[in-house]
C-alpha cells in the first residue's frame, strides 16, 4: 500500500479471535502500509461486520492468515492543515 498523494492510506485486516481473551478480536492496522498490532473488542467487529465495512463474511482465513479486511481508506486533508 504506497502513499497517495490524496493522503494517508488505512486498512484493517482481522487476524481472528484473541487467544488470551475471547472477547478481543487480533487485528491489522496498515497505515501508508506500516503494519501494527491493534485488538477491537468482538462485539465491535460483529457490528462492523453488520455494517459492511468489512468486504469478506470472516468464515475462512486466506492464504495470510486474514479472515477479513477492509477495502483501502483514503483520508482526505482538510483545507488548511498539513500532513
Amino acid at each position: 500500500m504506497a502513499n497517495s498523494t490524496n493522503g494517508r492510506q488505512l486498512q484493517i485486516d482481522v487476524i481472528g479471535p484473541n487467544k488470551q481473551n475471547s472477547a478481543f478480536t487480533d487485528c491489522n492496522i496498515y497505515i501508508d502500509g506500516r503494519c501494527c498490532k491493534i485488538i477491537m473488542s468482538s462485539y465491535d467487529y460483529e457490528a462492523l461486520l453488520r455494517d459492511h465495512v468489512f468486504i469478506r463474511t470472516g468464515n475462512e482465513t486466506d492464504s495470510a492468515g486474514v479472515i477479513n479486511t477492509t477495502n483501502v481508506f483514503v483520508e482526505q486533508p482538510s483545507a488548511g492543515v498539513k500532513i
